[in-house]
Formats: structure tokens, C-alpha cells, sequence
């Protein structure tokens, strides 16, 4: 049975406008309500990227704020796995949990606050960076008694992202700048 696209794809688009626009009816009437949905987009909005004056000092900067970036993804990713696994086996407890998240959080803040960063823009990103750790440590204190599965602490891992990817977003910029800084990055 050979069905052209054309046939399938424009009744599909009929069919998604009428959804759609029945959808923007229902939301209109319903405006002063906030959706989880919109609660989400407002979490992860991010700022404007920020211009800074360019400095001796930023590709000094840049490899510091990516190699931490990078260390911290190894051993967070590590952490995660591990966590997976102990939750599908059954042998994970929440105290456990917490213990291996609190110290992941400590840990990551801890190397970021040691960071040699010597730019006006190395210190902003830092403190966005920073700025998020501390707000999950403190969500992570508010659930301290849940698991991974939880659908609470997943939602509330959300707070505070915003002002993380930000962080991302400003270093890739300025990253972006400095199209030689890639050959002396190993990872």
C-alpha cells in the first residue's frame, strides 16, 4: 500500500490547526492560570547574553570555566549512573541518595569557587554557575528524605536552571570568540 505524503501530511495539518486553535480558545479563557508547562518555560528562560570588553586574560578564563565544566559532567554523570542503578536493583535509600547528591553539589561548588578566574566575565559566569549550586543544595536539603523517582524533586530540580544555562550560554559565546582556544582543549 503505497500512500503518497502529500495525501497524509496535508489532512494532518488540517486536523493540528483545528487542535491548535481549539487549544488557544481554551487558554484564553483560562489566561490568569499558569500552567506547569509555563512554569517550566519561565524556569529555563534565559538572559540576554551579556557583552564584555575582551581582556589578555579571557582564554585563560575560558579553558578554566570549560575544563571545570568538563570535570564536572564526568563525575556527575558517574554519580547519576550510579544511582540509576542502585534505584533499578532496589537497593537505593533516599539517605543515600542525598549523601551521593549533597557531596556531588559540595563538591562541584567547591571547584568552581577554586578557580584561578582572573576576567570580569570568568567571575560572572562563576557566580551564575554558583548561584545554582546553592540553589540546589538548598532544594536538596527541602528533600532530603525522597528518591530519585520522585516526581516532586524532579520538578523542583528545575528552579534556578535558568540562571544556569545562562552560565552555558555566556561561556559558548565567549568561547565562540576565540576559534583558537579549541586545539588546546584534549576533551
Amino acid at each position: 500500500m503505497n500512500i503518497s505524503l502529500k495525501r497524509v501530511a496535508f489532512p494532518a495539518l488540517i486536523c493540528s490547526a483545528f487542535l491548535l486553535s481549539a487549544c488557544g480558545n481554551k487558554n484564553a479563557e483560562h489566561s490568569k492560570e499558569v500552567s506547569p508547562e509555563d512554569k517550566v518555560m519561565q524556569e529555563l528562560s534565559s538572559e540576554a547574553i551579556r557583552n564584555f570588553e575582551k581582556t589578555p586574560n579571557d582564554q585563560h578564563d575560558i579553558l578554566l570555566l570549560v575544563d571545570y565544566d568538563y570535570r564536572y559532567t564526568q563525575v556527575s554523570d558517574e554519580m547519576e549512573d550510579e544511582l540509576i542503578k542502585l534505584s533499578k536493583s532496589g537497593d537505593l535509600t533516599a539517605e543515600f541518595s542525598y549523601t551521593r547528591k549533597k557531596d556531588n553539589l559540595v563538591s562541584a561548588s567547591e571547584m568552581l569557587k577554586n578557580l584561578d578566574l582572573k576576567t570580569e566575565q570568568g567571575r560572572y559566569i562563576q557566580g551564575l554557575i554558583a548561584g545554582y549550586w546553592d540553589q540546589q543544595l538548598k532544594l536538596l536539603e527541602q528533600h532530603k528524605d525522597k528518591t530519585l523517582n520522585d516526581k516532586s524533586l524532579s520538578e523542583d530540580k528545575l528552579k534556578g536552571l535558568g540562571g544556569y544555562l545562562h552560565a552555558q550560554d555566556q561561556l559558548e559565546n565567549w568561547r565562540s570568540q576565540y576559534p583558537e582556544i579549541e586545539a588546546q582543549l584534549d576533551h
